[in-house]
């Protein structure tokens, strides 16, 4: 099962994933503020808008990623979160019926629930300190809930603990035989310092699945795409971007502009000042503010005298 349809934002604050000031195939961006942990119970609220768990890639490896830790290193579990009693949980009908198929009606499925329904809008805000606090405890409390595991994979995603957000996402893929989540996966291999060909086995299928939703095609195919021009390859890189960008559905959406850019940057590699200019002139068409668009083409056209 995926998130709840009624959580349909991306986690990182724009579907497509993309954030002014970060580069396409660059890891991470600015956090959105939210509260603290520090903060009163109270603020730990029933999200007032929908918002879906949706990965972003996180491309370069960084000699500092947080060694593997242990999910549950306690078999007592999390503690419960402090939940505010006066709500309850924003989720469609049928989400409340699968959790309460899997733990009959009672006090905690309304918890299980609300924990879902905080800790998908905490991931959409920005907030996966949040998420991880609330989700952990779902987690342990409904282990074979498959919307259960994927939100709190996308959440220890966000908190930069690849190998736990890995181990969660592939549980939810056994459990539901998709691969909607597997951009996501595909990441944290790579940034787990794994060989690009589990990188590729994880990244092709979705990359290939026309009707999976096109923002994680296009993230799938940047990590891929990514991890192939790291290993030195840069013209099969070029290849998956370009039978992603040469789709029949091929737009203007964020997601399709960030695919651009790294195709201009890898063009750049490859020393093919043509189509890099191409794909830059394409995005600057749609949005002439997005990223650094615009100082690369005129340094193009400066280097091209």
């Amino acid at each position: 099962m995926t998130p709840p349809e009624g959580h349909r934002k991306d986690a990182g604050g724009g579907r497509g994933g993309s954030t002014p000031g970060r580069r396409a195939g660059g890891r991470g961006g600015p956090r959105q503020q939210g509260s603290s942990r520090e903060e009163s119970p109270s603020k730990l609220n029933v999200p007032g808008a929908s918002g879906e768990p949706v990965g972003r890639e996180r491309a370069r490896r960084r000699p500092d990623a947080p060694p593997r830790t242990k999910v549950d290193p306690d078999p007592k579990g999390p503690p419960r979160p402090p939940l505010p009693e006066d709500e309850e949980p924003q989720l469609p009908k049928g989400g409340i019926r699968e959790i309460e198929r899997a733990l009959g009606k009672g006090s905690k499925s309304r918890d299980v629930a609300l924990c879902l329904s905080i800790g998908s809008q905490a991931i959409a805000e920005g907030r996966p300190d949040v998420a991880v606090e609330v989700l952990s405890w779902a987690r342990h409390e409904a282990p074979r809930l498959a919307s259960i595991r994927e939100a709190y994979g996308i959440a220890l995603y966000h908190e930069e603990r690849w190998a736990d957000a890995m181990s969660e996402l592939q549980a939810y893929r056994r459990m539901t035989d998709r691969h909607d989540q597997n951009h996501v996966i595909a990441d944290c291999l790579r940034a787990l310092g794994r060989g690009l060909e589990q990188v590729a086995s994880a990244a092709e299928p979705l990359v290939s699945d026309a009707q999976a939703p096109e923002d994680r095609r296009a993230e799938a195919a940047i990590v891929w795409a990514a991890a192939l021009a790291d290993e030195g390859d840069v013209g099969a890189g070029r290849a998956v971007l370009r039978r992603f960008l040469e789709r029949p559905r091929s737009g203007d959406a964020e997601h399709d502009l960030r695919v651009r850019y790294l195709a201009a940057d890898l063009a750049e590699r490859a020393r093919d000042d043509d189509d890099a200019q191409r794909q830059l002139e394409l995005i600057a068409a749609v949005d002439s503010g997005f990223l650094d668009v615009a100082e690369r083409l005129e340094g193009l056209e400066h280097r091209r005298g």
